[in-house]
């Protein structure tokens, strides 16, 4: 069940499910000169819309912010020794003369926009993520609203999807999904699971609405994960997002919010 792609006919098979996939790397030439990651940690636990979790492993996604203003006063070296699960959602404010992204835009998220574009796609928002994970650290079972790709950029995760998605997550499942009532069933055994272990540089599709979980290793790992959605190829959504807009019309009161989010750089 392990595929990896290499070239943009093989992506336009397989971006829109039911699987993840890892990508060559030759095959998305994306790079950037990223800071030491207990700089990255520091400057991210001191942003207030950083979400800081326990990152505990569990059955379902925490959706608790883990005591944030204790967390930010930790000795970094004791921080970067433990678990914890810290993540930022607009990382364009560090994207400024300066900061630890300073060009990353430009560098990276454009470079990605042109890719796309160049092979057919459109979509409607599109931005990066940050996920840094403490050792033994777990971002438990979930799904996202958007396709993503994860790009591994320090240390080591075990990123795991499902051999048959449609199997634990239906179409009723799907559409009505929400974060932090999912929970993994306990029938999910190892050979139902397609697993990747992600090393600095590797990148992976994520398929939009499939569940997956992600688990560091023996020390802290981040990654940038850029969030796709309304996701369009010559103009067709995959069929796991057209079956969420269709549920929307049709159930606006109780379907679950579109986000709005975009990369705006801080200058």
């Amino acid at each position: 069940m392990h595929k990896t792609i290499g070239n943009w006919d093989e992506f336009r098979d397989n971006w829109s499910g039911p699987r993840n996939f890892r990508i060559e790397p030759a095959m998305l030439p994306l790079d950037f000169a990223f800071p030491a990651l207990d700089r990255i940690v520091d400057e991210v636990r001191a942003d207030a819309e950083a979400s800081i979790k326990s990152g505990r492993k569990s059955s379902k996604l925490d959706l608790e912010q883990d005591s944030p203003e204790a967390f930010r006063r930790r000795p970094l070296a004791e921080v970067m020794d433990g678990p914890f699960a810290l993540a930022h959602f607009d990382i364009g404010r560090f994207d400024r003369k300066g900061d630890f992204l300073d060009g990353f835009g430009e560098q990276v998220l454009d470079r990605w926009e042109t890719l796309l574009r160049d092979n057919g796609y459109s979509w409607e928002r599109a931005y990066p993520i940050i996920f840094i994970s403490g050792k033994g650290s777990s971002t438990n079972y979930h799904m996202d609203f958007s396709h993503v790709l994860a790009w591994q950029v320090y240390g080591n995760k075990r990123f795991c999807g499902l051999a048959e998605p449609d199997r634990w997550a239906n179409r009723d499942v799907r559409v009505t999904y929400t974060p932090g009532l999912f929970e993994k069933p306990v029938a999910i055994r190892e050979e139902d699971s397609v697993c990747y272990d992600m090393r600095p540089g590797d990148k992976l599709w994520n398929v939009l609405l499939t569940p997956h979980w992600v688990e560091a290793g023996d020390e802290a790992a981040m990654s940038i994960n850029i969030s796709m959605g309304g996701l369009r190829l010559h103009g067709a959504l995959s069929p796991n997002e057209d079956e969420l807009e269709n549920y929307r019309a049709a159930n606006p009161a109780t379907a679950p919010a579109r986000i709005k989010r975009s990369y705006t750089r801080s200058g």
